[in-house]
């Protein structure tokens, strides 16, 4: 379907919709061609967490993870936005050990496991939130883990001209196929540069992993982050979340990673497809809904997959007593 018309997610109370959410997507084959969108394909945006499959590739090619003997958890975790639940700590802190890294090197800040269970716990034991916990901690050990190999100085990776930095924008750049030297950047929630492209672009860039055609070393790297993430959902994500129930779902037909402010980006290996979505106004439920609803149509869900996974792909809205007074939903009409 090719549209310049959004997709519309709403939310009802009752009869009434009460929001109303816009959605922009973008769905290419193995060779970036595009297949499908809805919305302006070149709508720029920052992908967020949504490319750390992407981001993870030099930590592969360099060798750094077979140095330190990474595991495939280890490899999901770098291409995930953890929960901070026991097992996704235990990972990382058995990744620092391997590595040699101290978790004061981390400089992406501590925040509270995105996991209530998790963070509850740790109030409890009177612990503080540390690095480890931060969503994007596997990252960053992979930042660090390649500095090491190299034999650099960890310091500052987190800087525009840091050189983990310089090797993270020339594999987006050969992902991508857009010059990230020249792109505008901020920075993410985590610290590092993230880069403005279009969502087109994004979906190429995912594509590529489907279908790399840089160098054997790539080939070779794009399939262990695949099949990593694969078989590791958990630690892509974590439990009770959308991007670990679809994988496990779909049994890897839909490989996906969420972002903040809306974005999800994934690839379908079986269909040779990848897509990126965005949800114009940061909504990430909505982009949920929308992704959903695009996988149904792409065939990477069954009716049945999308109806088990309702709980993400048609969303109750309940009152604080428990009681479903509305739902989210592809508007009819969109």
């Amino acid at each position: 379907m090719i549209s310049r018309t959004p997709l519309v997610v709403e939310v009802t109370r009752g009869p009434v919709v009460e929001s109303l959410h816009q959605v922009m997507a973008v769905v290419v084959n193995e060779n970036g061609s595009v297949a499908q969108y809805w919305g302006n394909p070149n709508f720029l945006t920052l992908p967020r967490s949504a490319i750390k499959m992407l981001q993870v590739l030099p930590l592969i090619e360099s060798g750094a993870a077979d140095k330190f003997n990474l595991e495939a958890k280890h490899i999901a975790l770098a291409c995930g936005s953890h929960r901070g639940e026991k097992d996704h700590i235990s990972a990382l802190s058995q990744w620092m050990e391997k590595a040699g890294i101290r978790e004061s090197q981390l400089v992406c800040g501590p925040h509270w496991p995105y996991d209530e269970k998790s963070a509850h716990e740790m109030i409890r034991r009177g612990q503080a939130a540390t690095p480890l916990c931060n969503n994007c901690a596997g990252k960053h050990l992979g930042l660090i883990s390649t500095c090491l190999h190299f034999g650099e100085n960890p310091e500052g990776y987190d800087k525009y001209e840091h050189p983990a930095q310089k090797r993270l924008r020339k594999a987006l750049t050969e992902a991508i196929k857009v010059d990230h030297s020249k792109v505008a950047h901020g920075v993410d929630g985590c610290g590092i540069p993230t880069y403005g492209v279009s969502l087109q672009a994004l979906a190429v860039g995912m594509s590529s992993l489907i279908s790399p055609k840089e160098s054997a070393a790539r080939k070779a790297a794009s399939i262990r982050i695949l099949d990593a993430v694969k078989s590791h959902p958990y630690y892509v994500a974590g439990s009770d979340n959308f991007v670990t129930a679809v994988i496990e779902k779909s049994q890897g037909r839909a490989i996906i990673k969420s972002g903040a402010e809306g974005v999800m980006c994934g690839v379908l290996p079986e269909k040779r497809m990848a897509f990126a979505i965005k949800a114009s106004d940061g909504a990430g439920r909505a982009a949920q809904v929308a992704t959903a609803t695009i996988l149904l149509q792409l065939g990477a869900l069954t009716e049945a997959e999308f109806r088990a996974l309702s709980p993400y792909t048609l969303p109750e809205v309940k009152n604080w007593k428990g009681e479903v007074v509305g739902q989210m939903r592809i508007a009819k009409n969109a």
